[in-house]
């Protein structure tokens, strides 16, 4: 009788085992897809960065633009006059 509950026991620990083996497997393969993920994310980040500096870029160039055709309806701070 001890051998079989022995056999069972140890069957039990062989299929956890097994278990948490392929379990571990499954959780570096996610890790995997996450850190491509982030670079994926890292990357879109840095072209929306230059993008957003070249906005910026031409929003200051179109300003500037503006207050030379319109040097009366802007103020010393660059504000609008209420005159």
């Amino acid at each position: 009788m001890e051998f079989y509950a022995a056999l069972v026991l140890a069957l039990a620990l062989a299929a956890i085992a097994g278990v948490l083996y392929f379990y571990v497997m499954f959780l570096e393969g996610r890790a995997r897809q996450m850190k491509r993920h982030i670079n994926d994310l890292e990357r879109s980040n840095e072209e929306l960065r230059r993008e957003l500096e070249q906005t910026r870029a031409l929003l200051d160039r179109e300003l500037e633009h503006s207050r030379t055709l319109w040097p009366e309806l802007l103020d010393d701070a660059g504000d609008l006059s209420r005159n």
